[in-house]
């Protein structure tokens, strides 16, 4: 029996809806459980001077490096007057390099310097024994299971939006 056969299909699982306990509410977890990754990943990245921040923003420049600032702040899910904070902090890290497009002024374009890309090797494995540290005991296929109904709820949710 997998994850997604345990549960039926009503939303209310017969909880009582005028109640709604906490213990019941899967928004609780999710932020739970979010803010518990946010603090180890937090934790286990600070040696290297990386604020948690910093970190979503260096993630998606190892993807896709020399993007706009505006670009940055979309994927990462960000104000683009937090990013700009942000990003002038990394700055004078010496992480990245900001730079006037020539055709269009209005936009930065943001460019990762051999420092910020070099923290990827040893950031990464960090970030991703985070990730995995609560997985152990579950099955691939509870792993598996357990990505497509998170892909759900997020699906589900951004058509509400």
């Amino acid at each position: 029996m997998t994850i997604l056969d345990m549960s039926d299909s009503s939303p209310s699982n017969s909880v009582d809806q005028t109640t709604f306990p906490t213990e019941h509410s899967i928004a609780f977890l999710t932020r739970e459980i979010t803010r518990n990754y946010t603090r180890n990943l937090q934790n286990a990245i600070a040696p290297y001077g990386i604020l948690i921040g910093q970190y979503h923003f260096l993630r998606v420049l190892w993807e896709k490096d020399e993007i706009t600032q505006r670009e940055l702040a979309a994927t990462v899910g960000m104000k683009e007057s937090t990013t700009f904070t942000a990003l002038a902090g990394m700055e004078k890290q010496g992480l990245l390099t900001r730079k006037r497009d020539s055709d269009d002024r209005r936009k930065m374009t943001v460019k990762l310097t051999d420092k910020g890309r070099g923290l990827k090797p040893k950031l990464i494995p960090i970030a991703k024994a985070v990730n995995d540290r609560p997985l152990k005991g579950l099955t691939p296929e509870q792993v598996s299971d357990l990505k497509a109904m998170l892909e759900i709820l997020r699906n589900n949710l951004a058509g509400e939006a």
